[in-house]
């Protein structure tokens, strides 16, 4: 057994005030964690088992037990689960007897942070068949004779509970999870103390995705409905509100199971709705919005056979009860972005439907809000504007264009409201406008927001960025999707061209004073909408602005330049600061891009590129200080490599390192992936010129993808950047060849096994992988295709090495369409046209491609070329591939 030390005075430290005791307490810790672990876990164990301990103490070492098996992060996870699976069996066993003991203790608190633990180590322990005895234990707690405290009981109700919830629905046996339920179900009824009883529903929601085949048995299915209906009716407000969130996971669970009971659950939900606390209201609508959710998803997959349509049967009653919630708002709440009431519930859950109801919607709408929109009482005025703005997305644009045209105005001089909430409502409701309505008139139609319009709108709109920050933000995102919708693509004129540079002075002035404002996190937001707002109003700028978008990129890099200066004297000032030059450097980005769009205005960049890059520079050098930004100026540097095209080259020098570095930052995985983006960006602008670096390049990539601690969402680019470097260098890339091939054999070997799993969760991610193996071998093919072509002593070598490849490129591409994880027959078209072209491109330069495709036993890539043929091919699209299926039909002599 592992020496025990007494650690209580060290886990005490841990929660002191003073800063210096913490970090010295816990470093004591991580210490005897690092250098002797067995003797750490039997010290905390003993800590926890004490019942002589404070409560904090013991509380603290149930916290670092838990800590010692799980981590947030999944490959850390991965090595505490396997550092616990090699520790000694009979330390283990000793510290499951002591959390099995722990749920009798007297200390509530202890008995928790038990439940939790017990959980943690189940979620190992029973997928290495370890601890046989933890579930027969808990169900002897339940049913033991005579019962057992009902601290106990409840304790062991939450850690079934977790214990569902932790643990993969496969590792328990189905008489298991019989059991289960029975204990869970038992421990709901009525004549239990409300806390056990509470522990049990909460547990049976964390259970209840476990329960298929119960709910497969009417009899079965209708005496756990019975139970849960039962708790809604509870007389504690805690239970009733359990109930109603366990009766929620029932219908994303089990939504084609609910008819029988809808009438019953209706009667309850609309009772609790208007009739019971706040709290319980609130999760009662939550059902109906669940069912919404759930028909919704169902109606945009194409499975209208398989709705039961739920919201439109309900929709004339429950509609009114809705309308009449939102006029419950309580204004401090308000205050706070993180409540959630009934109030807030019904305005979500009007928005999803009219989502399903679409124009039937409008009508039973619309006479609530011409009754309320005026109320002397700001409620009834704020429900009605919301209730206008919430019925935007559903109904046709048809249905909905008289009531906007005629309602606009109102909107416009509501912005004046002499309430807060109403005008942040209005300011709301006017962005739904124009996000859902304006610029998507039928052919033909006036537009709603005319040209006349325009001026008093755009005043009206100019003048509340001077109203609060929670107002101000809406107000942004207004005018941001105002500009969207007269996005007119790359036309000579717009109808917010005269208005655009006094639009973007009036933001700019408007994000400098919320940059300053004292309520810090609703100015912060408003600040960054502001800047949204002039990216927005700047990617739909039309030619007759461009000279003012040159002149704001300008005043964007004064702006950047002029942060660089500033002192930095504590941490938080830092990270605002660096927040304020992710926010500068794309708006930078923007500029360059929209510039980037007409030649004439591209060259009007070359006075700048030098200006550019060594603002980009200084950035991403003050970043490696610890104190900056690194992906939005990363980003911004990809960018301006397209501006700049081959003439990047000269930036190389001084610009690699940064790329070095954020290829190397696994840590912050999303710089990392913009990194590798940029990269590829570097690649298509100056071709062989990244020759020198690639040695280096190829090594960090091919480590990354080969490092289980690197993000695997970062993989399938750095695949794809591979094939980017071939196509800059060309014939020089045969140099990684084999190395390269090696990881994509193992790639498509991952790929084709997710396809052999069936497992829908693995579906996107497969088809990212996918890509990435095809961007990769195609941009291979096609980079070494001249040498090979020519048949130079290297291009046969690299021919040769291909061609070893291609058994496995075909199965490859066969799983793609052998797969029915999406459904017979669905593939994602861009993943199957870039297969097929693919296919083209080794027909194109192996000789050996053709017959050995015609040849392979299995013909499922044809399904690929018959879906594409199917979707139809557009000749100018980027993506067509009517050239690869003509030489797949000549190279295999196939009929396709």
């Amino acid at each position: 057994m592992a020496t025990v030390v007494d650690l209580s005075a060290a886990l005490a430290a841990t929660f002191s005030h003073d800063a210096n005791i913490r970090q010295q307490a816990e470093q004591h810790l991580d210490q005897l964690k690092q250098t002797n672990f067995p003797s750490y876990l039997a010290s905390i164990t003993n800590e926890l088992g004490n019942e002589e301990r404070p409560d904090d103490v013991r509380q603290a070492a149930g916290l670092q037990l838990k800590n010692s098996v799980d981590a947030k992060d999944a490959a850390r996870r991965t090595d505490l689960m396997n550092k616990w699976m090699s520790t000694d069996a009979q330390l283990k066993q000793h510290i499951r007897d002591v959390l099995l003991r722990c749920l009798h203790s007297p200390k509530g608190d202890v008995r928790k942070t038990t439940a939790l633990v017990i959980a943690k180590i189940a979620g190992i322990d029973l997928r290495a068949k370890d601890w046989p005895n933890l579930i027969p234990s808990l169900l002897n707690n339940m049913g033991a004779q005579p019962p057992a405290p009902v601290g106990t009981r409840q304790a062991t109700l939450m850690t079934l509970g977790y214990i569902c919830e932790e643990v993969d629905e496969s590792l328990l046996s189905p008489e298991n999870v019989n059991m289960i339920l029975t204990a869970v179900v038992a421990g709901m009824g009525p004549g239990e103390p409300d806390e056990p009883r509470l522990a049990a529903i909460h547990a049976l929601t964390n259970a209840i995705h476990l329960a298929k085949n119960n709910f497969e048995v009417e009899n079965e299915r209708s005496y756990l409905m019975q139970v849960v209906c039962q708790g809604t009716q509870a007389a504690s407000e805690q239970m009733r509100v359990a109930a109603f969130q366990c009766l929620q996971n029932i219908a994303d669970n089990y939504y084609p199971k609910l008819q029988a009971y809808m009438t019953e659950l209706y009667g309850m939900t609309t009772k609790a709705i208007k009739e019971d606390t706040d709290e319980v209201a609130t999760q009662a609508i939550e059902f109906w919005s669940t069912v919404a959710e759930y028909e919704l998803e169902l109606l945009d997959d194409g499975k209208d056979d398989e709705c039961k349509n739920f919201i439109v049967s309900a929709a004339d009653y429950l509609l009114p009860i809705l309308l009449e919630c939102l006029t419950k708002q309580d204004e401090e709440a308000l205050e706070d972005e993180g409540t959630w009431n009934r109030a807030m519930a019904a305005g979500f859950c009007v928005k999803l439907l009219a989502r399903i109801c679409k124009e039937r919607i409008v009508p039973q709408v619309m006479p609530f809000i011409t009754a309320n929109i005026s109320s002397p009482d700001w409620h009834f005025r704020e429900a009605a504007t919301f209730a206008f703005g919430s019925i935007m997305e559903g109904p046709s644009v048809a249905s909905l264009d008289p009531y906007v045209r005629q309602g606009l105005a109102y909107l416009v001089n509501a912005l004046k409201d002499p309430h807060r909430v109403v005008r942040e409502t209005t300011a709301w409701a006017l962005g739904q406008v124009f996000d859902q309505v304006h610029g998507a008139e039928a052919e033909g139609a006036a537009p709603i927001v005319s040209k006349e319009m325009l001026p008093g709108l755009l005043n009206a709109l100019v003048e509340s960025l001077k109203d609060e920050p929670r107002v101000a933000y809406y107000v942004c995102d207004a005018i941001r999707l105002l500009a969207l919708g007269f996005n007119t693509g790359d036309a000579d004129t717009s109808p917010l061209s005269p208005f655009l540079k006094d639009l973007v002075q009036k933001l700019y002035e408007a994000a400098e004073v919320f940059r300053n404002h004292p309520s810090q996190e609703n100015s912060g937001k408003a600040q960054i909408a502001a800047y949204e707002a002039i990216n927005d109003l700047v990617r739909t700028s039309a030619r007759d602005t461009l000279e003012f978008v040159g002149t704001l990129l300008t005043v964007v890099l004064n702006a950047i330049n002029a942060n660089l200066a500033v002192p930095l004297g504590s941490q938080q000032a830092a990270e605002k600061m660096a927040t304020l030059q992710g926010q500068f450097c794309g708006m930078l980005q923007v500029c360059m891009e929209r510039l980037c769009r007409s030649e004439d205005a591209r060259a009007a960049l070359v006075p700048y590129r030098d200006q550019i890059m060594e603002t980009l520079l200084k950035v991403l050098t003050m970043t490696q200080g610890g104190a900056g930004v690194h992906e939005e100026a990363m980003l911004a540097a990809g960018t301006f490599t397209v501006a700049t095209n081959a003439d990047f080259d000269k930036y190389l020098p001084q610009f690699m390192p940064f790329i070095r570095a954020g290829l190397q930052d696994h840590t912050a995985w999303q710089v990392c992936l913009s990194t590798v983006g940029v990269l590829g960006d570097v690649c298509r602008a100056v071709s062989a010129a990244i020759w020198p670096y690639c040695d280096e390049l190829v090594s960090i990539i091919l480590a990354n993808l080969g490092s289980p601690s690197v993000h695997r969402n970062i993989k399938p680019e750095l695949l794809t950047v591979l094939g980017d470097m071939a196509l800059a260098i060309e014939g020089q890339f045969a140099k990684y060849l084999d190395a390269v091939l090696t990881i994509l054999r193992q790639a498509m070997g991952m790929s084709v096994q997710m396809v052999a799993a069936n497992d829908y969760d693995t579906y996107d991610y497969n088809n990212l992988l996918r890509r990435g193996i095809i961007d990769a071998l195609s941009g291979i093919a096609q980079g070494l295709g001249d040498d090979m072509l020519k048949s130079t002593p290297a291009g046969a070598a690299s021919r040769d090495r291909l061609t070893a490849e291609l058994p496995a490129v075909f199965a490859f591409v066969s799983s793609i369409g052998n797969d029915k994880t999406a459904g017979e027959g669905c593939y994602d078209e861009d993943v199957a046209r870039a297969a097929i072209a693919l296919l083209g491109d080794l027909c194109s330069v192996l000789p050996a491609a053709g017959p050995g495709l015609a040849q392979q036993p299995s013909k499922d890539w044809t399904l690929l070329v018959q879906y594409v043929i199917q979707c139809g091919d557009d000749s100018l699209s980027s993506n067509n591939v009517s050239w690869a299926i003509d030489l797949l039909k000549k190279a295999t002599g196939m009929a396709m």
